[in-house]
């Protein structure tokens, strides 16, 4: 099953993944978007999956609610990603 999702990307992306299309690097926008977003998830994260998984389990263990869980790994992951971004 796939959700749709929306993305709001500079004029200059937009360009730069239009013209891969064009290019027949890609067959649509969303083609490309999904290629990215699984060579980010592969290559810069593979990490996040396992920790949810493992966060989800500790919030049942540990007394803590599902919510509390969820906030703790978006600040996570918000800190974790402006670090790469620095870099």
């Amino acid at each position: 099953m796939a959700t749709s999702i929306t993305a709001r990307l500079s004029d200059t992306d937009v360009k730069a993944i239009d013209a891969l299309v064009k290019a027949g690097v890609y067959t649509t926008r969303s083609d490309f978007l999904r290629a990215a977003a699984r060579r980010h998830l592969r290559e810069e994260a593979p990490e996040i999956p396992p920790l949810f998984l493992e966060a989800q389990r500790q919030a049942g263990t540990r007394g803590l609610t599902m919510k509390g869980a969820l906030k703790a790994v978006r600040k996570t992951r918000r800190r974790l990603f402006s670090e790469m971004d620095r870099d």
